[in-house]
């Protein structure tokens, strides 16, 4: 009986588990190359105020672009309501733990924890509770306030990486 349950509540949620699926696959991949590789690298070659900056101002156009075709595309993909499904994960990671420990806190608290793992665009997109009724001067206001938090978090973060990263580097193959 299970069995069918399941296969029946998966055809008809097909189309959304695709959609859903295929967008954060996509921007997953995409945020883990820039946050964990180049942020590291520009970071490291230019120096946390410049460096920063220069991401800072990548992060802002390429969430702010992200967030107008997904509000064009008028299609979920970011998945809204995942935050309240990570409750019924039996093990969920650390980070979403943070972020579930974050929903019990208001409001202030998923927004740090949004911006500290995941981006500007994920947080306004979350915040907009799904609506897809234009971007309203709030939703810029957030997230813009997001793009600062994040980007000084993310900045002092691949810092870190670099510094750690970098410095075992130089001690395991001195000069």
């Amino acid at each position: 009986m299970e069995s069918s349950l399941s296969t029946s509540w998966f055809s008809r949620h097909r189309r959304r588990i695709a959609e859903v699926g295929t967008g954060h696959a996509i921007y997953a991949t995409f945020n883990f190359l820039c946050d964990h590789i180049l942020y590291v690298f520009v970071v490291y070659r230019l120096g946390l105020l410049r460096g920063g900056a220069i991401m800072t101002a990548f992060s802002l156009i390429g969430c702010a672009i992200t967030l107008i075709i997904y509000e064009r595309m008028r299609i979920d993909w970011v998945g809204v309501g995942s935050l309240a499904r990570l409750s019924a994960l039996p093990n969920p990671s650390w980070w979403q733990r943070v972020i579930l420990r974050a929903t019990r806190h208001g409001d202030f608290a998923i927004f740090l924890a949004l911006c500290a793992f995941q981006d500007p665009f994920i947080t306004t997109a979350y915040f907009r509770r799904g609506r897809f009724d234009g971007i309203t001067a709030r939703d810029w206001r957030l997230f813009l306030a997001s793009v600062f938090v994040s980007n000084l978090y993310w900045t002092l973060r691949s810092g870190a990486v670099a510094a750690m990263i970098f410095g075992a580097w130089h001690w395991l193959a001195p000069a």
